[in-house]
């Protein structure tokens, strides 16, 4: 995949999108600067010049509507026309949010004037104003189904939107930040949609343009005789029903999105407009990123090189990876860096490092990214998100952090001229599910679900084979292997996919764990898992057991497999298997079949997670060796010290070689890549490097990166 910084097609109006800051920064990098209303405006020109002068091209503002608004219909936008005189003055482009719909709250007039504005949870609460570590001035509370909320906010965003849409710095729409439940961040952790009278009446209305009431009691398993007796489900113990209830939310989401992108584009046809999720991937996020530009992500970033286990980085490159494929033409942003996450008085992670934040950097750049934006230049004074989040000191001193950050900055403007990168295709999939992601919700274990997911992908990529992230709407026949991790349920789409690559792609294998397929899509336990294959896989599903500390204690914790034995090293459940016709056994558990693999290794079935029995982190001996035997691999070899190695397509032709030292020690390591090389050139150094073979040697100190660029012939 080419990823560049180029428009996406065309809009209203046929202006192309202001999508680059300027032809020599093919890579721009900014900065969260302004968040209402701090910091004062005393610190703003020095700190707006310390910001341009360390090589950073981005300034963005995160204004709340109740402090732009604060009396119905009067706007007071001076901070911010003096936010974008300094942007001029400093040659800075401003990235401006428009949150109507998400985190900060709505005016304290607005729900006055409409008190039921204020989001009813499922146990008929009603959502009282309330702030929380991040948004003292008051947290979002209003519910965006209001038949009123779409007048104010359209208000709102004209206002906006016509007062900056021809300033000459303006860059980019952050059109809503955090897309996500109403609500939904004031009542953190908890994971339930409103369930206001009118967004029930909404719901309702929904079912009936899908399902006459016979078709819905099929679909809900219920006998329902008038519509008037239909309501929500009020916990996720329903899970056929809340699978519904949420599906409905998940694309009154995207709708609320759509409609924001929309008006922005009536307004102002110029400018980009992006949303984001977080680092694992989300239900709605596919949906919610067709709706604009550009896709992205904030993530945590503090604890990763200075952890037990610093591979844990490729949790957050997981992030940037999805965030690639589901964005608008492969588009996206790492749209926030959190600085640290210390968080005020109470310690809350340990601050990021240096070297943490400059890796941010690169690989964010070797994923393709637009560009990367750090949250936050200044503390939050007001709030305990801060001291913690920031790159300078409180007192507005530069810290090492940001030093290395200027650092960073240079080397990569030094091989701008190689920029964008090629991303080249990947040989392994990683496929997301949405509706397991719910289910597993839904029983309580999203936690092991996601940290299922993302222990594989992390074995692969801490051995530098790439990978792509896909879902059931993608196409998968490209690959030599797909993973399912965890498709516990097995709806239309998914069986559609899954089917056409059994029957029309011999070329692609699959490779599924955990509970495949014995969820129907309805959200019921299936009737004969896996769930719509059971003519392709001849394996039945006889049964359910787990592994208990007693059982590992004694012994009875070794998984014999055709690439090895494997002790389980936690507690951890499993489905016994029982191959059928022409279905093998390739995996055993204390006598039971745990593994089958069907003919022609179209598709390998494993009753147990690869990671969630093996300390939560996967068993590496039998993840490498399974996945090779499709033939994949790296395309390096790397003897001597750990690296993690990416090739990527230079503009000037040739490839450019991304070698990371996640190690707290140097490391030195000899380095073959595994196609025909000629020459290389150490970018950083500056220097030629010798090279036998295709193989040269490197030296790249602890958390450090190296930059080659090779000729391939």
């Amino acid at each position: 995949m080419n990823q560049t910084n180029k428009a996406i097609g065309p809009n209203p109006g046929n202006h192309p999108k202001q999508f680059d800051v300027d032809p020599d920064c093919p890579f721009p990098v900014g900065v969260e600067y302004y968040r209402p209303p701090v910091p004062p405006r005393q610190f703003w020109d020095d700190d707006f010049a310390r910001i341009r002068a360390t090589g950073m091209r981005i300034v963005r503002s995160f204004p709340f509507w109740n402090w732009l608004e604060p009396r119905p219909g009067q706007f007071e936008f001076d901070d911010l026309d003096y936010f974008f005189e300094l942007a001029v003055k400093h040659d800075l482009k401003v990235w401006l949010d428009i949150t109507v719909a998400t985190h900060g709250a709505c005016p304290e007039w607005m729900l006055r004037m409409h008190p039921d504005m204020r989001v009813i949870w499922p146990d008929g609460r009603v959502q009282q104003q309330t702030a929380n570590v991040s948004t003292p001035q008051g947290q979002m509370v209003h519910n965006y189904d209001h038949p009123k909320w779409r007048e104010y906010a359209e208000r709102c965003i004209q206002a906006i939107v016509n007062r900056y849409k021809d300033h000459p710095n303006l860059l980019v729409w952050g059109t809503c930040d955090g897309v996500n439940f109403a609500a939904a961040w004031a009542e953190e952790g908890k994971g339930y949609p409103p369930y206001n009278d009118y967004t029930i009446e909404k719901y309702i209305q929904w079912l009936k343009a899908q399902f006459t009431l016979e078709e819905l009691n099929e679909r809900l398993m219920r006998r329902y005789r008038c519509w008037e007796d239909v309501q929500p489900p009020r916990n996720n113990d329903a899970p056929v029903e809340m699978m519904l209830y949420r599906q409905f939310h998940y694309e009154n989401m995207a709708d609320m999105l759509g409609w924001m992108v929309k008006l922005i584009e009536r307004l102002d046809g110029r400018h980009e407009q992006r949303s984001h999720g977080w680092f694992f991937p989300r239900q709605w996020d596919e949906m919610a990123s067709e709706q604009v530009d550009s896709w992205g992500l904030s993530m945590p970033s503090g604890n990763r090189l200075t952890s037990d286990d610093p591979y844990i980085i490729a949790a957050n490159y997981l992030g940037f990876d999805w965030s690639r494929a589901i964005g608008r033409g492969h588009r996206w942003w790492l749209e926030e860096i959190y600085a640290g996450f210390v968080g005020g008085l109470a310690a809350r992670d340990k601050q990021s490092t240096p070297e943490e934040l400059t890796l941010f950097l690169w690989l964010s750049l070797i994923a393709g990214a637009a560009g990367a934006m750090f949250w936050q230049y200044r503390p939050e004074y007001m709030s305990f998100e801060g001291p913690g989040l920031n790159l300078v000191a409180l007192d507005g001193t530069p810290t090492q952090r940001w030093l290395a950050i200027e650092q960073a900055l240079r080397q990569i403007d030094s091989i701008k001229k190689h920029l964008p990168l090629e991303i080249p295709p990947a040989e392994v999939a990683w496929a997301y599910s949405a509706p397991s992601h719910e289910i597993f919700m839904y029983a309580g274990d999203e936690r092991r679900f996601i940290s299922d997911s993302k222990r594989v992908y992390q074995n692969l990529w801490s051995s530098s084979i790439p990978q792509d992230i896909v879902t059931p709407r993608m196409d998968w026949s490209q690959y030599k292997v797909v993973y399912l991790p965890n498709f516990a349920v097995l709806d239309d789409i998914a069986i559609k996919r899954i089917r056409e690559v059994l029957q029309n792609c011999p070329q692609t294998h699959m490779i599924a764990e955990g509970h495949f397929g014995t969820f129907a899509g309805k959200g019921h336990w299936s009737f004969a898992p896996p769930e719509g294959l059971a003519d392709l896989v001849n394996v039945r599903v006889m049964d359910f057991d787990m592994i208990t500390a007693k059982d590992i204690r004694e012994g009875r914790n070794i998984l014999t497999t055709k690439f090895g034995k494997f002790p389980i090293t936690s507690e951890c459940k499993y489905a016994v298997l029982k191959p059928q016709g022409n279905t093998e056994t390739i995996a055993t558990l204390n006598g039971a079949v745990v593994g089958v693999e069907t003919a022609r290794r179209r598709l390998s079935w494993w009753g147990l997670s690869l990671s969630y029995g093996f300390g939560g982190v996967g068993a590496q001996a039998l993840i490498l060796p399974l996945f090779n035997s499709y033939g994949v691999g790296s395309p390096f070899t790397i003897s001597g010290d750990r690296l993690v190695a990416f090739r990527r397509i230079s503009k000037l032709g040739g490839s450019l070689i991304f070698l990371l030292n996640l190690e707290p020690t140097a490391g030195k390591a000899e380095v073959k890549a595994n196609w025909r090389i000629g020459g290389v050139s150490d970018l950083i150094g500056k220097k030629e490097v010798h090279v036998a073979k295709g193989i040269f040697q490197v030296k790249i100190p602890p958390g450090g990166i190296k930059v080659f660029h090779t000729v391939d012939v």
